[in-house]
This record gives structure tokens, C-alpha cells and sequence, in this order.
């Protein structure tokens, strides 16, 4: 069973422009996505996705691998699917490239109900999360299987007649086996995927289970200015990077 990890990434955002390309610890926070996924033991190869030159530029000078997309693509998912196209793979996994605090060993949590359960199609981390009232934040409630029952930027589930202290947040590391992947591509954009702004929303409207894997202490991941901060200022004392942070290539 071949499994590829694919890092979509572009070069504009809306709420925090170039973020890509964000100074961490003296490399582009692509980068650090990039090379922490790599170190998976769970990938058999990794690729950036992107339609940039400039990000195709610095993903080789760091000896990364790179496919260049269309610039139509609406979601990461929708990138990676034409990335996919062009790959051998049974398995793909989708790294979200503003994860630079990315646990390798999570990308190897994710996979696994798909290698063990041929039944699933995909799967999606999810941490225990806090925070309240953060539209950037994907947060989902789950059946008694840990199947997805439903998710949204809104805060799931209510507090309106029982506090809910701890919430769970989706964190982006999320493997499809490539059929699937190539099929989902394919429908268009569902009504709640429309009004959430979350194309996961798609799958679960068209009547398929997406599987939950909680973990530990997952990090959060950039989307706003004030992520950019405490990324930065997380990373100073991060083990993770001291593996791949010793090149000498600066970009």
C-alpha cells in the first residue's frame, strides 16, 4: 500500500496575505510544514501543491518535491485532487501547508484506520479544544464510533442548557484513500458547504462517514495574525524542529 502526503498551499489569504512565506525561526512557515511531514514514517513520498512559482522555488531549494496546479482551485482538497492525478498512490493525506507545528507522529494516527478498515474512506485529526467563538477554528461533534456527525465554525455542541467546557477542533492532517478523493473532487459544492466555508461539509451532505482520530496537544494552525504570534513564539522551544532546522538553507 503506497500512501503520499500533499501539502496544498497558495500564495494569497485573505485574512493574513503571503502567510506562506511567514519568518519562523528563520525559515518560510511552508517549510516547516513541509519538512515536518516528511519525517513521517507513516509517507512513502511527499509533494507540495501549489500554483506558485515562488513556493515551487523554495520547496526545491529545501530539496523538496513540488506539482504545480491550476489557480481555479476553490479548496485545498480540490488542489490536492488534481496533484493526485499524477501520482501512484493508494492513499493520499492532505497536510494543510499553515501547520507548521505539525506532530509527525500524528500524520501516522490519521492513517491508520484506513490501513486497518478498508471500509473507510477518510479520516480527519481532531483535538480537545478550548477556545470559544473562534470562526476560524472548525469544530465537530462525533457519534459513538468517532464518526463526524456534523461540523462547523460555529460552537458545536450548544451550551444553552449544559456548560460545555472542552469542544473538539479539527485539526487538518486528513488521509483519503485516492478513489474517494478523485470522486468527492468531482461533486459540486453542497448548500452547507457553501454557508460553513467547509468543504468537509461536502462529504458528510452526500451521505458518507468521515472518520474522527482524537489526539493530544494537537497545535493550532495559522489563519490569523495573532496565530502567526503564538506559532512564533511556540516554535522557540519546539524538539520537532531541531530534526530538520540545521541545513543552512535561508530563503
Amino acid at each position: 500500500m503506497k500512501i503520499v502526503g500533499i501539502i496544498p498551499v497558495r500564495l494569497e489569504s485573505s485574512r493574513l496575505p503571503e502567510k506562506a512565506l511567514a519568518d519562523i525561526e528563520g525559515l518560510p512557515m511552508i517549510v516547516h510544514t513541509f519538512k515536518r511531514t516528511e519525517i513521517s514514517d507513516a509517507l512513502d513520498e511527499v509533494y507540495v501543491a501549489t500554483d506558485s512559482v515562488v513556493i515551487k522555488d523554495i520547496i526545491e531549494k529545501h530539496g523538496g518535491k513540488v506539482i504545480m496546479t491550476g489557480t481555479h482551485h476553490k479548496t485545498g482538497s480540490d488542489r490536492i485532487a488534481e496533484a493526485a492525478q499524477q501520482i501512484d498512490a493508494d492513499i493520499i493525506v492532505n497536510v494543510q501547508g499553515d501547520e507548521p507545528l505539525l506532530d509527525p507522529e500524528h500524520v501516522s494516527q490519521a492513517v491508520e484506520p484506513l490501513i486497518k478498515d478498508p471500509s473507510i474512506q477518510i479520516a480527519v485529526l481532531v483535538t480537545p479544544y478550548k477556545k470559544k467563538n473562534s470562526s476560524s477554528d472548525i469544530k465537530a461533534v462525533l457519534d459513538l464510533q468517532n464518526n463526524i456527525l456534523y461540523c462547523s465554525r460555529t460552537d458545536l455542541p450548544s451550551n444553552a442548557r449544559t456548560k460545555v467546557d472542552v469542544l473538539w477542533k479539527m485539526s487538518f492532517v486528513v488521509p483519503f484513500r485516492k478513489e474517494f478523493l478523485l470522486k468527492y473532487n468531482s461533486w459540486e459544492q453542497t448548500p452547507l458547504e457553501k454557508i460553513e466555508f467547509n468543504e468537509y461539509l461536502r462529504i458528510l451532505e452526500h451521505g458518507y462517514k468521515i472518520r474522527a482520530v482524537p489526539v493530544d496537544h494537537a497545535h493550532i494552525s495559522v489563519d490569523t495574525p495573532e496565530d502567526l504570534v503564538e506559532v512564533k513564539e511556540l516554535m522557540k522551544s519546539d524538539i520537532i524542529k531541531r530534526k530538520y532546522n540545521n541545513s543552512g538553507v535561508r530563503v
